[in-house]
């Protein structure tokens, strides 16, 4: 009878996290998170795509909780458990990132916008910020510009990078600079065998050249609550703030860093992104989200 009781009760949870897992997909996933996101200063329709991924760890979270009564007995349990907000919104990083996303914007950011702050003469290292850096390929991709600008123009500035990420678990990945080959695809052969080194674990696995990893500083921040004690030259905070967080976040954003970047500095956005309406930026080019502070 014992036996027949575990079997019945296994049987029954895995029919009950068949059922949530089902809901990743359907209606009251998202009707969830039309719900709860406006609650702690998102938006839904920056989480339309990711959503799939988004579901899952919710799932997982109420699989811990032995909640098995779907997104609807999750929700009650948010209402019972202010504390259980705060889980929620760390279930709720993205992290999907590539090197050199959008090929063209890096170029330019490469020729007219890194050529232009290192040719200076200034005994000061350029400042750079990757905000949300996810698992460091933005930050990796900047140095490896800088580094196919210095091959072929002369550089007269050091640079320093400061990468940050609210998300401990992808930060030390990315101080790994670790890489599966899938990861690499949006690299040109000549940029892996220059910039990379084949580990030797038996998998397919590059770590970037300890030269370039060396050189910028991961940082743990969540830039909702505190920005970085510097002055940029150039920011990128792409596809994070202006994709996810809701108007009022966006707007109290962009007014806290402007003390943070330098006259004449840069802001890079993503490409499907706005700004806010402000007065004190300027965009450098039609084709290119990349903005420069008024002097």
């Amino acid at each position: 009878m014992k036996l027949w009781y575990l079997a019945a009760a296994a049987t029954n949870s895995f029919n009950h996290l068949h059922i949530q897992l089902a809901d990743t997909s359907n209606k009251k996933g998202i009707s969830f998170l039309q719900w709860a996101l406006p609650r702690i200063g998102y938006r839904w329709d920056g989480f339309r795509k990711p959503r799939s991924q988004v579901l899952r760890r919710i799932t997982e979270r109420m699989q811990e909780l032995e909640l098995y009564g779907g997104f609807e007995a999750y929700r009650k349990y948010l209402e019972n458990h202010p504390e259980e907000w705060e889980e929620l919104d760390q279930l709720l990083d993205v992290t999907i990132s590539k090197f050199f996303r959008d090929r063209k914007l890096w170029e330019y950011l490469r020729d007219e916008i890194l050529a232009e702050l290192l040719q200076k003469n200034d005994q000061k290292p350029a400042q750079i910020w990757s905000a949300g850096c996810c698992n460091g390929e933005e930050p990796y991709s900047i140095a490896i510009a800088i580094e196919q600008l210095r091959e072929k123009s002369t550089i007269h500035r050091e640079w320093e990078i400061l990468a940050t990420d609210r998300n401990r678990e992808v930060l030390d990945r990315a101080r790994a600079g670790r890489y599966p080959e899938g990861a690499l695809k949006e690299l040109t052969e000549e940029e892996i065998e220059k910039f990379f080194d084949p580990v030797d674990s038996g998998e397919d696995d590059y770590r970037i050249d300890p030269s370039l990893a060396n050189r910028i500083l991961f940082e743990y921040r969540d830039i909702r609550k505190s920005l970085p004690d510097r002055v940029f030259d150039l920011i990128c905070c792409r596809n994070l703030v202006f994709t996810y967080y809701d108007t009022s976040n966006r707007q109290l954003f962009i007014e806290r860093i402007a003390p943070h970047l330098c006259d004449g500095g840069y802001l890079v956005i993503g490409a499907n992104e706005n700004l806010p309406a402000v007065d004190w930026l300027k965009k450098t080019t039609s084709t290119h989200p990349v903005y420069q502070k008024r002097m």
